[in-house]
């Protein structure tokens, strides 16, 4: 099955269907990965997390907006600094994520959430990726408690992306119960996900919220 055709055999199916979740996943990881393409990432080795996120975006819109470029790609949206609508926090007050994929359809419009830290430091770097305005936000429910996956990206300024993933791999076995992972959801290397090097898949329960969250893990080098 192709991915254009995969979604347009269940274009309404719900979101919970595991071949539905699996296209949307691909085409939004293949647009992730062309835009990172488009970069020349040693120009951003020093930059703030702000500064490659809203390039990385502006690449991700020209590749949708591309004639040339997938014909699915025209179906779908991409937000910079989207605000989150959650009970208690209204106005200025609201969250934000670093980037959001919306899919646009006639239907309840599928949405894939993505978090992003700079990885440049041996000292603490890390536990941003990992702490409370990083990763957790997703396990505390502030962030996708509507999804079930979302995606966390590291922009690594330093060293290689390996490097990173197995400091967050010794991190995840350290402190299985802080991170909350399910029986079978340990740290794993995600293989042919958009041909995307150092990818790799956790699972985590979130009580606040009723339901397990998979995020999957991107190491974009930017050195």
């Amino acid at each position: 099955m192709t991915i254009n055709k995969g979604f347009q055999a269940h274009a309404s199916a719900s979101d919970d269907r595991h071949e539905y979740r699996s296209v949307f996943r691909k085409q939004v990881f293949e647009l992730l990965r062309r835009g990172y393409e488009r970069l020349d990432p040693p120009d951003f080795q020093d930059s703030e997390e702000e500064d490659i996120t809203g390039e990385l975006i502006r690449e991700i819109r020209n590749v949708i907006e591309d004639r040339l470029g997938p014909s699915w790609a025209q179906h779908y949206a991409i937000h910079d600094d989207p605000k989150i609508n959650t009970p208690g926090r209204l106005g200025k007050r609201r969250l934000r994520l670093d980037i959001e994929f919306e899919r646009t359809c006639a239907d309840k419009h599928p949405r894939y959430p993505f978090e992003a830290k700079r990885l440049f430091s041996q000292t603490h770097e890390m536990g941003k990726y990992l702490g409370p305005d990083g990763l957790r936000q997703f396990l505390s429910g502030n962030y996708a408690c509507e999804q079930n996956e979302a995606g966390m990206i590291g922009y690594v300024q330093s060293e290689t992306p390996l490097d990173w993933a197995r400091k967050a791999h010794d991190k995840f076995v350290k402190n299985r119960k802080m991170f909350n992972l399910c029986f079978d959801g340990e740290w794993k290397p995600v293989d042919n996900l958009a041909k995307f090097d150092n990818c790799y898949r956790s699972k985590h329960n979130r009580p606040p919220v009723g339901k397990s969250i998979t995020l999957f893990h991107m190491f974009l080098s930017f050195c």
